[in-house]
């Protein structure tokens, strides 16, 4: 077992597990903040832990909040706008 513990950081990004086949990275947007369209290769998993963010996928917009989790298959494009101060997890992951 290993135990990892996310930064309090300012507006940023954080890997915490950074692997060939697995990345998890804290991530903190400031309201107003986006992140521009992109995409991974790997399966993607994004968990919102606080405050509330305009998710953006191929298809739809889905404003997420606490509670809410995104997935998304490898080579999706993707945006993020933040709301509010935000942090969400990224899990990605080649499965």
């Amino acid at each position: 077992m290993k135990k990892l513990s996310a930064n309090i950081l300012d507006g940023k990004f954080e890997h915490l597990i950074d692997e060939n086949k697995l990345q998890i990275t804290h991530l903190q947007i400031k309201q107003g903040e986006e992140v521009p369209s992109h995409k991974s290769d790997k399966n993607v998993v994004v968990v919102i832990y606080k405050g509330k963010v305009n998710f953006t996928g191929e298809n739809k917009s889905e404003i997420i909040v606490p509670g809410n989790i995104i997935t998304m298959k490898p080579n999706e494009m993707h945006s993020l706008k933040a709301i509010e101060d935000s942090d969400l997890m990224v899990i990605k992951a080649k499965i």
